[in-house]
């Protein structure tokens, strides 16, 4: 397994998805930081969000755990303590996904929200019935958590 992350680890550090940024928490290969800047033409565009893995000991046969670090207005993820929706990366997981792909995936997630797998109802309802203003408030919390 620790070979397997070490080797995604450097893949990732040289050749990474588009507008992120990978390193360890420290020196534990276990804990990674992500650094994702907000993708143009979203609601969180000019944001820069800190997102927190944590990788399992059975990894690569459960997906790694993925919350934001930086308040982040979305309905996959929660306003409290920023843990994302599991269904979006975890329930489809096999050994042969990686890393990478759960970045792509958290990345299109801020692209385009999934409202019927909100973990923050409210937030779905008002994207889903009042676009413009979540849009609005996503800005407004980009300007004031992700700058």
């Amino acid at each position: 397994m620790q070979s397997r992350i070490n080797k995604e680890l450097q893949e990732l550090s040289v050749n990474p998805p588009e507008n992120c940024a990978v390193s360890l928490v420290g020196d534990n290969i276990s804990q990674w930081r992500v650094n994702l800047s907000g993708p143009q033409g979203s609601p969180y565009e000019g944001g820069n969000f800190e997102l927190l893995l944590t990788i399992p000991a059975n990894y690569p046969f459960r997906a790694p755990d993925a919350r934001f670090a930086t308040r982040i207005y979305h309905p996959n993820v929660k306003s409290d303590d920023g843990s994302i929706c599991t269904e979006l990366y975890q329930a489809n997981w096999s050994p042969t996904k990686n890393i990478r792909h759960i970045i792509e995936l958290i990345m299109s997630t801020l692209i385009s929200p999934s409202p019927e797998h909100a973990v923050e109802p409210e937030i779905a309802q008002q994207m889903m019935n009042n676009y413009d203003g979540f849009v609005a408030t996503a800005r407004q919390w980009v300007n004031n958590f992700a700058r």
